[in-house]
């Protein structure tokens, strides 16, 4: 630790030494040359020591201002890199210690500043704003997904596979870089970009794949829908889960290059396996499996969870159950999408 008792890192001063020097040198910048001997060190120093201590005070100027009211001292972390976990947590207890001094100094103010508690500022804002953009986020989601679904039970367990690919994502990135990568932890800002990016991909999947699954649900059995959603709409979101992967991937190459590119190749590296995980796993098998297992639970409390259509055995026709009434088209005279042309409309109630 450097301070105003040892600018330079050497023996320094005495508080005793140092008081008396203020008070015949002051504060503020000094000349380069020193003065003589002022008559408060006559008699007690020789030229050459006071030479010394005038040079070694002058030093001290760096640590207090022009009017002597304001007093820094400059530290360095046992607990090793500055933007490490085990730094951000020293923070706390650094700055609690500088309170205790500074009130045993009756000091009227202090503050701990520097690259680690930036960073752990900055953690904690970034910390804050999580427990508050989550719940916003989810609730306008989920209000926007029930609009668009038409129903209630649909945005439930779709908010719920982002969440799961969020906290999926969270960990396959502390296995990366903290137990194979053998890192201190992973960057803070990464929890906060995996939530807004995942999230925005997600529900984009989500209604993207949902809109097209509730389309083939009208004239389609449940798990035929979904075959035929999943195989229109797989090839636009694994195309684009692969392209947004691939650019978080570059971007952690290069700008892991520079300064602070370990935090770069941490959000670089964190959000493109976030990304194919939840394109691969979540949109593509998770949210269809779980489609299928609810059935027509799926658009409750709309007319589509009240629809029912089954195949007939052999093929040859297929029965649309809605309210109590049965349609059958066997022969006819009337067409809806997915049912073949020209029959006779029976209707039995």
């Amino acid at each position: 630790m450097t301070g105003p008792l040892n600018p330079v890192g050497g023996a320094g001063f005495t508080p005793t030494e140092y008081t008396a020097l203020h008070a015949v040198l002051g504060s503020g910048p000094l000349p380069a040359t020193a003065p003589a001997i002022p008559a408060a060190f006559a008699g007690k120093v020789t030229p050459t020591q006071w030479a010394e201590a005038y040079q070694e005070y002058r030093a001290t100027a760096q640590y207090v201002d022009p009017a002597g009211t304001t007093i820094q001292f400059e530290t360095g972390l046992t607990a090793g890199d500055p933007s490490s976990t085990a730094a951000l947590n020293a923070v706390p207890a650094l700055r609690a210690e500088a309170a205790t001094v500074a009130t045993t100094l009756h000091a009227t103010a202090n503050g701990v500043g520097g690259e680690a508690p930036a960073f752990y500022d900055v953690s904690q804002i970034s910390n804050s704003d999580l427990a508050h953009v989550i719940p916003i986020a989810i609730i306008v989601i989920g209000v926007l997904l029930a609009l668009v679904m038409r129903s209630l039970v649909a945005p439930i367990y779709l908010i719920l596979s982002v969440a799961l690919s969020y906290f999926a994502a969270l960990g396959l990135a502390v296995i990366v870089f903290i137990w194979i990568g053998n890192s201190g932890g992973i960057t803070f800002i990464l929890p906060f970009l995996l939530f807004i990016f995942l999230l925005a991909l997600g529900e984009d999947y989500n209604i993207l794949v949902m809109t097209r699954i509730r389309e083939e649900a009208h004239h389609l059995p449940l798990r035929e829908a979904v075959t035929r959603a999943v195989s229109v709409t797989g090839t636009t979101v694994t195309s684009a889960g692969l392209v947004l992967a691939g650019t978080f991937a570059v971007f952690a190459v290069v700008g892991g290059r520079g300064s602070g590119g370990s935090q770069i190749v941490d959000v670089g590296i964190g959000l493109a396996l976030g990304v194919l995980m939840d394109t691969f796993i979540v949109r593509t098998v998770l949210v269809p499996c779980t489609v299928v297992l609810l059935g027509r639970w799926n658009w409750w409390p709309s007319k589509l969870s009240r629809l029912q259509i089954k195949e007939q055995p052999g093929g040859g026709e297929r029965d649309v159950e809605s309210a109590g009434v049965r349609l059958a088209y066997a022969d006819g005279q009337r067409h809806i999408p997915g049912y073949p042309y020209g029959a006779t409309l029976v209707v039995t109630r």
